[in-house]
């Protein structure tokens, strides 16, 4: 008896049939790229579904209307009349000082005006010997010693006095005028009025000094200087 071929065929036509499919897939398949010009982006069903809000611009304003600019005419006034010429007045020079309250020219030709005491001037009076045109404080103070120094040794001490124990110090005092002379001498503190008297007189031994200034013009200056008579 013979055995059936059916159940050997059927795996071989199974295989067969496979393989025919898996081929027909194979040769089936294509390469899909993007093509040019072309972007694709995923995109959420949201976003595609809200409408995109526009914003009304503004409206634009009307044009200004031109305005024809108007001229207008200054209105000149008519020169006012020329005032008279002075007759005191030079066209050249300009106004003419009087000089009629200087005098006639027949006098001594000094001005006259107040002479003021100071204590202390701008520039104070000075002998020659002690000028500094550099330092007006060395100026002051060598005129003040020169003056101790002369007057001290011109004051005579009485002998009488000098026998008598009697001394003390005298102080003078006195102006340097505008023309630099001692004058208006008193005696501010007294010691005894012969030595008073000697004191006065040694004033006279001080030469004629450089009379002080303030502001540009002489001043009187008041001194006071101590005169010492000391018994030994």
């Amino acid at each position: 008896m013979n055995e059936p071929k059916t159940p050997r065929l059927f795996p071989l036509g199974f295989i067969a049939a496979l393989s025919i499919t898996l081929a027909s897939f194979e040769w089936t398949a294509m390469e899909w790229s993007e093509p040019a010009g072309w972007s694709y982006q995923a995109t959420s069903l949201l976003e595609s579904e809200i409408a995109p809000v526009s914003v009304p611009s503004k409206p634009v304003p009307p044009p200004r209307p031109f305005i024809n600019p108007r001229v207008v005419s200054q209105l000149t006034e008519p020169n006012p009349a020329a005032p008279l010429p002075d007759p005191n007045s030079d066209i050249q020079l300009g106004p003419l000082h009087d000089f009629s309250s200087y005098g006639d020219g027949n006098g001594d030709g000094t001005e006259e005006f107040e002479i003021e005491t100071v204590l202390l001037a701008e520039h104070m009076p000075r002998f020659a010997s002690c000028t500094s045109i550099l330092n007006r404080d060395q100026e002051r103070l060598c005129t003040e010693a020169e003056m101790i120094r002369l007057i001290q040794s011109c004051a005579i001490f009485p002998r009488r006095l000098v026998d008598a124990g009697v001394g003390g110090v005298v102080f003078l005092q006195f102006n340097v005028d505008e023309f630099g002379d001692v004058s208006s001498p008193s005696i501010l503190k007294s010691a005894h009025p012969d030595l008073d008297r000697s004191a006065l007189e040694a004033l006279n031994c001080l030469p004629q000094m450089i009379a002080g200034t303030q502001h540009g013009k002489p001043v009187r200056v008041t001194y006071t200087i101590p005169v010492r008579f000391t018994v030994r």
